[in-house]
């Protein structure tokens, strides 16, 4: 079989070559790639012996691309092109030591930022840039390495590794339960103020769900208060409005600092789970392969101090 190197032309020449086929001028090709013409010339001349071709008809005080000429133009645009933006993609992977990571608001709020410290305090000499979004992007095209994202573990284009399941139950201060009579059962849940999310995705666990999976009917609507912000309606409670339903993961920092209470031990377990991901079909740079490995141990309770 030919080598590759058999086949092809001279690299320098389609360097040339595809400058002077853009401006259609030697003399223009010569200024940029600051050459003499004839420089410019020997080299088109080289191109159209190896190929045995004319690419350009030679005119008064002008050029012009031959047909053939005009066909390789077009693969020798694209090719270079193709060449110089893997150059231009590694050359900016080595540039910097930056690791990516995207997640939602609430949970690089609520989770992520304290484990974010706790990796900058043993690797600070990684800088990780934190994008707080949750939308399913193509992660290839985003410059993002690592993303949290909450499903059932399939997203087109990532490899997703399970950081950890998620369970949903009450949460409230004490403050809030130290003003009325003690939540024991789930049937008093009912007279209790609730914290309703009034604008959710189709993974969100509310309290019709909740209540219905209790086999307690339907909540009462006029005992409680109404968000379309989940970052709010968190903040809601702990000032102690109302009762809200929270993801165990998300809710056990604000109960670790006794900012949060289960004022009920009843959980429902969630279908879905925490992912992080990272685009398939290339290699993690070794900064984010370190970062990714970290937040993995990190979330199945693997750090030391950590969860």
């Amino acid at each position: 079989m030919q080598r590759l190197r058999d086949r092809l032309p001279p690299a320098n020449s389609l360097v040339v070559y595809e400058c002077a086929a853009r401006h259609l001028s030697f003399t223009r090709a010569a200024e940029e790639l600051r050459v003499t013409q004839a420089a410019v010339s020997r080299q088109v001349q080289l191109l159209e012996a190896h190929l045995g071709v004319r690419l350009f008809e030679r005119r008064h005080r002008a050029i012009e691309l031959t047909p053939q000429g005009q066909h390789f133009q077009q693969a020798v645009s694209i090719g270079l092109a193709h060449v110089a933006s893997a150059a231009d993609e590694l050359r900016r992977e080595q540039d910097t030591a930056d690791v990516t990571i995207s997640s939602s608001v609430t949970f690089a709020s609520y989770w992520l930022m304290s484990r974010i410290a706790k990796f900058r305090a043993q690797f600070p000499e990684v800088d990780v840039r934190l994008v707080a979004s949750a939308k399913a992007r193509d992660l290839a095209t985003t410059g993002i390495d690592l993303a949290i994202r909450y499903g059932r573990g399939e997203w087109p284009g990532a490899v997703a590794d399970k950081m950890f399941e998620n369970e949903i139950f009450p949460v409230c201060a004490p403050s809030y339960l130290g003003e009325r009579a003690p939540l024991e059962r789930l049937s008093e849940l009912g007279q209790a103020t609730l914290l309703h999310l009034t604008q959710y995705d189709r993974n969100w666990v509310t309290w019709e769900t909740w209540f219905r999976e209790f086999g307690l009917g339907e909540p009462p609507r006029g005992r409680g208060l109404f968000f379309d912000n989940y970052m709010i309606l968190l903040h809601a409670a702990v000032r102690g409005e109302g009762v809200a339903l929270c993801g165990g993961r998300l809710a056990e920092d604000l109960i670790a600092r006794g900012e949060l209470v289960r004022p009920i031990d009843a959980a429902l377990h969630s279908e879905f789970s925490f992912y992080l991901l990272h685009p398939a079909g290339r290699p993690l740079r070794p900064d984010a392969a370190r970062f990714r490995d970290w937040l993995l141990s990190e979330a199945q309770g693997n750090g030391g101090d950590g969860v």
